[in-house]
């Protein structure tokens, strides 16, 4: 019988490529697992937002910060530390900043009434709408008798587009480190969406699914394999029939001196074989 073929192993690049696949997905699964835990954990923290590893991700509902945000923009947040913030106002850079606009204005006790904008054209500030809100910084009071997480520092923000009634000139809020949400850091909608995406249950689902699928479909494939080689030790049915004709084929190339004597041998045997069972009687 011929030897059984041997199972084709899988090839190097296969098998690399199945590896970086498996850590790929499943590094991004457990990455994104854990800032969802974690922004689910502290939602109370941050009043009921999921802020993963201290990004967020909102959309832009109103036009008072138009035209930099368009309605429907999705803008992409970083909860920096008030100091952070403080040195990028310090050094002129424009900031973003994204809150949750329940400012107590009857904080008496931290004398919140005294803290009035220099910027002259914002005289109006508006009460809170208990609803998250991006404006724009435009003064930081910092008070070095209170702690931080205190009302330490208080944020003096407006929007940009002073042409609507959502924005009117003159209008501003005020916030402390404590209703701060982030400031932004991207605003783009596919990015946001993405970002969004992936943080939800869905996008965690998507990111389980699509390598187990992979792994999967391999894996029946190779089982497909299995069943259609033959067992170790098993002469393919082809290789068996294909046996007796080459056993025809390998008498017809004998010459017939060649053929003569196998059949002198083969009659000896016979007569033998007979004597044999003769004499055992």
């Amino acid at each position: 019988m011929s030897k059984a073929k041997e199972k084709k192993p899988k090839s190097k690049v296969r098998v690399i490529f199945e590896w970086v696949i498996t850590i790929l997905f499943g590094g991004l699964f457990i990455f994104f697992a854990i800032g969802q835990i974690t922004g689910m954990v502290h939602k109370k923290e941050n009043y009921g937002e999921t802020l993963s590893f201290g990004y967020g991700s909102f959309i832009i509902k109103t036009d008072s910060m138009e035209p930099e945000y368009k309605i429907g923009t999705a803008i992409v947040t970083y909860k920096a530390e008030p100091e952070v913030i403080f040195e990028k106002y310090t050094n002129g850079e424009t900031v973003d900043i994204t809150f949750y606009d329940c400012f107590d204005h009857n904080r008496s006790q931290y004398n919140y009434d005294l803290v009035t904008p220099t910027d002259t054209e914002l005289t109006e500030r508006t009460y809170s709408l208990n609803q998250v809100m991006t404006h724009r910084l435009r003064e930081i009071v910092v008070r070095d008798d209170v702690e931080l997480g205190q009302g330490k520092y208080t944020f003096v923000v407006s929007g940009t587009n002073i042409s609507e009634h959502q924005a009117q000139k003159g209008q501003y809020q005020l916030l402390t480190e404590n209703e701060l949400l982030g400031i932004v850091k991207v605003n783009s909608k596919v990015l946001g969406g993405f970002f969004r995406f992936v943080s939800s249950p869905w996008g965690l689902l998507v990111f389980l699914l699509v390598p187990a699928f992979y792994l999967v479909i391999t894996s029946v494939l190779d089982i497909f394999k299995a069943i259609k080689e033959p067992e170790e030790g098993e002469t393919p049915k082809e290789v068996v029939d294909a046996q007796p004709k080459q056993a025809n084929a390998s008498l017809e190339e004998l010459s017939d001196k060649d053929k003569e004597r196998l059949k002198q041998q083969l009659l000896e045997e016979m007569i033998n074989k007979k004597r044999g069972d003769n004499n055992g009687k």
